[in-house]
């Protein structure tokens, strides 16, 4: 029992070290940064207003540096500098995630596009970056598209291809629009 234990424990140690996707290592980012709600976290994330900002900036900043061009790191970032009130290097690392590809990059991007936080308000900007995180399956970026629909035709057409992808927001508006 003991030695399943010990080997329990070796694993758990190993597997908290690298990142399982990329190989890279679990860094100080990552636990002072992480969002609670990004599915693609190492760690169990950190919610914005409980961010250390003095201390999550600097580590975030060195693991970008070491990793330039990992977007959950960037993503990460930006959230160090948006609990620092540094909003326009927020939304620049967000941009450098989002269009890595990195959904909950994205749906912050658009996030900041509909409510015109360190950026002008863009609603079509907004619905962009929403629809890409939604055809990632984000589920928060799918529910954005419903209120969005009523302010840009093209976000019907999304809002229906959503619905069938299973968002129990989308099939709810699509069932009263």
């Amino acid at each position: 029992m003991m030695r399943k234990l010990t080997v329990l424990c070796a694993l758990a140690v190993r597997f908290s070290i690298t990142n399982w996707s990329n190989g890279v290592p679990v860094a100080d980012c990552d636990r002072l940064a992480a969002a609670p709600n990004d599915p693609q976290r190492k760690t169990f994330g950190v919610l914005l207003d409980q961010i250390n900002a003095n201390m999550a900036v600097p580590a975030c900043e060195a693991a970008v540096r070491e990793y330039p061009n990992d977007a959950q790191l960037s993503f990460q970032l930006s959230r160090a500098y948006y609990k620092a009130q540094n909003v326009g290097a927020a939304v620049d690392q967000l941009r450098k995630a989002a269009e890595r590809g990195y959904a909950s990059a994205q749906y912050n991007l658009g996030v900041m596009y509909e409510y015109g936080q360190g950026v002008s308000q863009d609603y079509g900007e907004a619905l962009i970056w929403y629809r890409k995180a939604a055809r990632q399956g984000d589920e928060m970026a799918k529910n954005k598209l419903a209120p969005l629909a009523s302010i840009d035709s093209d976000a019907n057409r999304d809002l229906t291809d959503v619905a069938a992808q299973g968002s129990l927001a989308a099939k709810s508006f699509c069932r009263t629009s």
